[in-house]
């Protein structure tokens, strides 16, 4: 995949370690988000240097009703490895232990959590749950917090990143502003002869279970590792960008010896933008990759729905219980992700 002093309690809870072991206890459920609540934009990847970034997420956070709350150094950071580290950590930190701060929304993706992600207080985002939106490289971070914290977390659209149609905003306002289940999740609307985002089914049937995924090659990244995705009895979805056919050949092909694909209860394959390459690189198309590395699971596994790199984005509870019917091409997400 190619990718490219914020509150004032962040320095003294920066230096607390991570939980050790994984957090043991009920699936933690964010409070929602609500009109006026403040909601820190963090980078735990890559800053945004962009200064259009910034007018980007401020304006799409309020248009939710909600108010932004940027660092200082939101467009910036350290250039030295252990001050970066730092920074990021300082500022992750301090927004969970920030009592005024009511969400946690990444401002964008890119390369970096990778750096960090050993050295996040789990403990103290589990005593402070929030909202904690993000994709990409972000899901590194979920796969942790979902292991070590125990928390529900989202995976959407980020707010400082270029379009943002109705249809993701109304995605995202749903899922962290409303305290019911997202229930079907539809595509968007177009043209019904060719779609913008095809479904398929790959091996039909229908299953029940948490949802868990993100991002493939950051699930790949955490194989081995404490945060380590969990894909039994689950709905496990994945996504990618940039990757040739060869390449997510291989990442499946190592989920599927490692038992991953054959321990979930069914699996969803989001949107893989720019992911289809020319025959004489690759010697399979990218649906071929998918009909060959999933067709065979006995599970019921589909393709098409919004999740991923596009400008058109579902947003996805991690950790909620859904239910996943490849014949009929459809998810349905059974619980909230917020409680009131």
């Amino acid at each position: 995949m190619h990718r490219r002093a914020f509150l004032g309690a962040a320095g003294a809870t920066a230096l607390a370690g991570p939980a050790l072991g994984q957090t043991k206890g009920a699936l933690l459920r964010p409070p929602m988000l609500r009109p006026g609540d403040r909601v820190a934009v963090v980078n735990p990847s890559t800053a945004a240097y962009d200064p259009a970034a910034r007018d980007r997420a401020q304006a799409l956070i309020e248009v939710m009703g909600l108010v932004p709350v940027f660092s200082k150094s939101f467009l910036e950071r350290p250039r030295d490895f252990r001050g970066s580290v730092r920074h990021r950590l300082d500022e992750l930190h301090g927004a969970f232990a920030d009592r005024t701060i009511s969400g946690v929304f990444c401002g964008r993706g890119g390369y970096g959590v990778s750096e960090i992600v050993d050295q996040v207080d789990y403990a103290l985002i589990r005593r402070h749950p929030k909202v904690l939106l993000g994709f990409s490289d972000i899901t590194l971070l979920q796969l942790a917090v979902r292991n070590r914290a125990g928390l529900v977390t989202f995976h959407g659209r980020m707010p400082s990143l270029g379009r943002f149609p109705d249809y993701s905003l109304q995605a995202l306002t749903r899922a962290v502003m409303r305290p019911e289940p997202l229930g079907l999740l539809p595509n968007p609307p177009g043209d019904a002869l060719r779609p913008p985002y095809p479904l398929r089914t790959i091996a039909p049937g229908a299953a029940e279970g948490p949802l868990v995924g993100g991002n493939l090659s950051m699930i790949m990244a955490a194989m081995g590792t404490p945060w380590e995705i969990d894909t039994r009895g689950a709905i496990f979805f994945f996504e990618d960008v940039d990757e040739p056919p060869y390449s997510m050949a291989r990442m499946l092909w190592t989920l599927k010896q490692a038992g991953k694909l054959q321990q979930a209860a069914g699996i969803l394959v989001g949107a893989c933008n720019n992911c289809d390459g020319p025959l004489e690189v690759s010697p399979y198309t990218l649906n071929e990759v998918f009909d060959l590395t999933l067709g065979d699971l006995k599970i019921p596994v589909f393709s098409g729905l919004p999740i991923g790199h596009t400008a058109d984005q579902l947003t996805l509870p991690i950790g909620a219980r859904a239910r996943l019917d490849a014949t009929a091409r459809t998810l349905s997400v059974l619980e909230a992700g917020v409680v009131a």
